[in-house]
């Protein structure tokens, strides 16, 4: 694989079963060239390297794959930042139905540009707090998936997803590494290791 990221994201998909497309490979090329752009003056993410970007944001996101239903759409991504793992997950499953929840005008600005850029539908962005959304009409109790990433506190998560989770829907929290305390739900690990520096605990909820 050398130094191409690409060529390590291919790699990586393929251990979780997903083979890249062509059209796919470009998607996330164009995601990390643009990331990498609009990083200079947005501060979108710390990872530095392509590498980096490629297992902890591209990688990390496609993690949830196998935790997905069978039908995942409509998703709600809470938070999404530099559209992780929502807009991720998307370029991954086309045609998944996915609603990105940012609070920050500059990420959100990101989103909506990546959305031109690559011409995507079905992507919708907000920019806005999750807590001034969850009364929202179309919003609440819409939603099959629901998922959140790097929130410190899992009862805050929670609190943030569970009015947006349709009655059949499933909240899926990547969870931190000390698993203590944690609400009544299933625990799912996705491991990639040896193969590739990639392990990550699930809180299932629904």
């Amino acid at each position: 694989m050398g130094d191409d990221p690409i060529a390590l994201l291919a790699h990586g998909a393929s251990q979780l079963g997903l083979a890249l497309t062509r059209t796919q490979r470009r998607a996330y090329a164009t995601y990390l060239a643009e990331l990498e752009r609009w990083n200079a003056t947005a501060r979108l993410t710390s990872y530095r390297s392509a590498q980096g970007r490629v297992l902890h944001l591209i990688l990390e996101s496609l993690l949830l794959l196998p935790l997905l239903p069978p039908d995942p759409s409509p998703m709600l991504d809470i938070g999404s930042g530099a559209g992780v793992p929502g807009l991720i997950l998307k370029l991954a499953r086309p045609p998944l139905l996915v609603t990105l929840i940012e609070a920050n005008r500059r990420r959100a600005n990101f989103l909506r540009h990546l959305v031109r850029t690559l011409s995507l539908s079905g992507v919708t962005v907000l920019q806005a707090r999750a807590e001034l959304l969850a009364e929202e009409p179309g919003l609440v109790g819409s939603f099959r998936v629901v998922t959140l990433r790097a929130v410190a506190r899992v009862d805050r998560a929670l609190a943030l997803a569970r009015p947006f989770i349709a009655p059949e829907g499933r909240i899926i929290l990547p969870l931190p590494h000390r698993l203590v305390g944690l609400p009544r739900g299933t625990v799912r690990q996705v491991d990639l290791t040896p193969v590739l520096p990639l392990r990550r605990a699930f809180l299932i909820l629904g």
